[in-house]
């Protein structure tokens, strides 16, 4: 896809310790969160390389991995061939166009990505709609920064205020949102000066 923001960095995604640190630490508040069983279908949104989804492929019955960054599945997929991670569905789409069934998914886990998606309202009534009753959704997202955490890139939000976020998350019908600080995420801004980034992670419920 020509408008891959990705294909340049999807090479060297998995080579940034600072990334994986971070990675670590999300996946082990997701593990806190969600019951993993041979039953269980859940969602890594925005999945990326697969980081935080392919650590539990084992541990359910259907990991989806959705992201639109072609350059990042190629990473995934390459992954996929060369060893077995349970059944992984990988899907190069929107959640709209994801044909995950209605009332299906025991959990929705997404690291890094929320910032990356303008229409964020919509999407999240879509995650509200794939989610069983009492399904999670557990998300690791950036505190408000200046724009400098990509560069000369621009997303549609620049971190979220968390208190905002949850009240974004409520309003497409989530309920017991919490959220509590993640750590700091140590980055170069493209000077070349490394800038401490605040996270955070929330937690909602169907």
């Amino acid at each position: 896809m020509s408008h891959d923001k990705f294909i340049i960095k999807a090479k060297e995604w998995d080579s940034n310790p600072e990334r994986l640190r971070i990675i670590d630490e999300f996946a082990a508040e997701v593990e806190k969160e969600v019951d993993f069983s041979k039953d269980s279908e859940v969602l890594d949104f925005g999945c990326g390389t697969g980081l935080v989804g392919l650590r539990f492929g084992k541990k359910v019955k259907t990991l989806y991995a959705l992201d639109t960054s072609e350059a990042m599945l190629g990473m995934l997929q390459a992954k996929l061939e060369n060893e077995d991670y349970g059944n992984v569905r990988v899907l190069s789409v929107s959640m709209h166009e994801s044909g995950i069934p209605e009332n299906s998914l025991d959990a929705i886990f997404t690291s890094m990505a929320m910032h990356h998606v303008a229409d964020l309202p919509d999407v999240l009534q879509q995650m509200v709609r794939l989610l069983k009753s009492g399904g999670k959704l557990i998300v690791g997202e950036l505190l408000p920064e200046d724009g400098s955490f990509h560069g000369d890139n621009v997303v549609p939000y620049n971190g979220f205020e968390p208190d905002e976020l949850a009240a974004m998350v409520t309003k497409a019908g989530f309920s017991a949102v919490s959220h509590h600080a993640h750590g700091i995420y140590s980055k170069p801004d493209k000077e070349g000066v490394v800038r401490q980034y605040g996270t955070f992670v929330l937690v909602g419920q169907k």
